[in-house]
């Protein structure tokens, strides 16, 4: 309240006081506007962990569907794009509506299983009462699946020695034995199996070595913590030729997907054991032989990717697909012979899918996820095609419904809080928008980077199990191994069965061409 005094006495003193006290509210509201939008997007996190802590983990459009709210101008665009979907996929399989729905089988169980036949017969009374008028034609077989727990056993390599008859006086005298086998790790006492069932325990089945050492101990074997994590270590010195020979594949290729990940490694030098490091990921090769490497590094920037990638590549000649983080951009500038580079549009929907389940109107969020639906099933659709056919049908069919996400993209983008999720993920979209349309003028980009993150994953589930690398050395033995083992399994192997062949053939192996026959994409799988 003013006091009388300070009341205007003047119409002048009036309007100056008016203008005061509008501005005055001008400014409360500007500042009580951005706590609200601070609020709304504080609740938006808020909503959004709790989506992640308590409710299913999924991008797919059916989890989203109850956070719609009915309103009429975009419930009718997702009505439009539900039927564009729907059409698309019509159009893509026109038989699935008249197919009848299967029953579900059970998979009936692997021919290469030792089979243990336990013969039923009847019982000796009911045998009795059938007399001799009855005979034997066959038997009704039904299949469980069995285990037998596993045997641990010693080889021992008996070299043979010998001495001649009358050896005095002889000049070549003495005892002659038979050389030493050839082994992976010379004086270890873990033979090829075994090292392969190790290796494979904590990179395939993420069961750390501390555990792996107990399952031994109940076994009555006690080789020790210390000696398990030092055989990845000296596995990969031992196999330093076949590591060089594995990267001369990454030029065999004209598409690269790129990632990383974190990891925390101890005993860094200047470095806190709580700092996390990062594993870079790189798949390439042709589709039939592909190759899936890791490479350990403290750093996530520009010169730590370049130092690991700069010696391939100068010789490659292709496309790169990755996410937004900057040193990928930098290495497709800095490098003319990258022809173009693509965007992930995984990421983007995941950043649309998070906005819906944070935000509490997700009407908007939902309409663009059906969007991107829709042009996964329009590109899908032309995956047969290659060359310059698939980038005129890209042009064609794909291109005018990417001009329409644009458009929408563009509506959206001042109408929500700056702080909000909604607003990042159009933001991210806009911002990177020609990597995301990249694959339009280059037949052998993808939509996605999917393909790497489904060989980190692996990776990343191991971490919550072992939490962290001892040492520098250890990491980057790590992750030479898990590129060998993913290598391995996406050429068809059988990760263990694959380092075991390579432990037993390895040693044996004298030159480049002979080393190189034993990478997996080039080793016969007899599996």
């Amino acid at each position: 309240m003013l006091s009388d005094k300070a009341l205007p006495k003047t119409v002048k003193q009036l309007h100056a006081l008016c203008q005061e006290l509008q501005s005055a509210l001008a400014e409360t509201e500007k500042r009580v506007a951005e706590k609200q939008a601070t609020i709304d997007a504080l609740q938006e996190q808020l909503t959004l962990l709790r989506s992640k802590r308590y409710q299913r983990q999924s991008e797919q459009l059916k989890t989203l569907q109850g956070q719609l709210f009915d309103e009429a101008e975009l419930e009718q665009a997702i009505r439009e794009t539900e039927a564009a979907l729907a059409k698309i996929e019509t159009e893509a399989t026109p038989q699935e509506s008249t197919r009848p729905r299967k029953t579900p089988k059970r998979k009936p169980l692997p021919d290469h299983l030792k089979r243990v036949d336990i013969i039923i017969d009847v019982s000796a009374e009911d045998k009795q009462m059938m007399g001799e008028d009855w005979e034997v034609i066959g038997h009704e077989v039904c299949e469980q699946l069995a285990v037998q727990q596993r045997q641990y056993y010693v080889k021992r390599y008996c070299r043979v020695k010998y001495v001649r008859k009358e050896a005095a006086d002889h000049p070549d005298s003495g005892i002659k034995v038979a050389p030493r086998p050839s082994v992976m790790l010379p004086k270890s006492l873990g033979d090829a199996s075994l090292l392969a069932d190790v290796i494979a325990s904590k990179f395939v089945d993420a069961l750390s070595f501390y555990r792996k050492d107990k399952i031994l101990k109940r076994e009555g074997i006690d080789i020790g913590y210390s000696t398990l994590c030092d055989w990845p270590i000296q596995l990969t010195q031992r196999l330093e030729s076949l590591k060089r020979l594995l990267y001369e594949q990454l030029q065999h290729s004209d598409l690269w997907h790129l990632d990383e990940t974190t990891l925390q490694v101890l005993g860094e030098p200047n470095r806190k054991n709580e700092t996390k490091s990062y594993l870079w990921a790189i798949r390439s090769g042709p589709p039939d032989q592909p190759v899936i490497l890791f490479h350990y590094d403290p750093r996530r920037n520009y010169e730590a990717l370049d130092q690991w990638l700069s010696p391939y590549v100068k010789g490659f000649q292709g496309v790169i697909v990755s996410d937004e983080h900057k040193p990928y951009n930098t290495l497709a500038k800095n490098y003319n012979n990258i022809k173009a580079h693509g965007g992930c549009w995984a990421h983007l929907r995941r950043k649309f899918s998070d906005a819906a389940k944070g935000r509490r109107h997700a009407s908007e969020a939902h309409k663009i996820l059906l969007m991107i639906a829709v042009l996964y099933k329009q590109d899908d659709a032309l995956k047969h095609l290659s060359g310059q056919a698939k980038i005129e049908a890209r042009h064609k069919k794909v291109k005018p419904y990417l001009l329409q996400i644009k458009r929408t993209l563009d509506q959206y983008a001042t109408v929500f809080v700056k702080q909000g999720l909604m607003n990042k993920a159009i933001r991210y979209a806009r911002n990177n928008w020609p990597k995301f349309t990249a694959f339009l003028d280059h037949p052998e980009l993808p939509l996605d980077n999917n393909p790497i993150e489904r060989t980190i994953r692996p990776f990343t589930v191991g971490r919550r199990n072992w939490l962290f690398s001892g040492s520098p050395r250890g990491a980057a033995a790590s992750a030479f191994l898990y590129s060998l083992i993913e290598t391995a399994k996406a050429n068809g192997w059988e990760p263990k069965a694959y380092l075991q062949t390579l432990f037993e053939r390895y040693p044996s192996a004298n030159n480049d061409e002979q080393r190189r026959a034993l990478l997996p994409m080039f080793l016969k799988n007899s599996q």
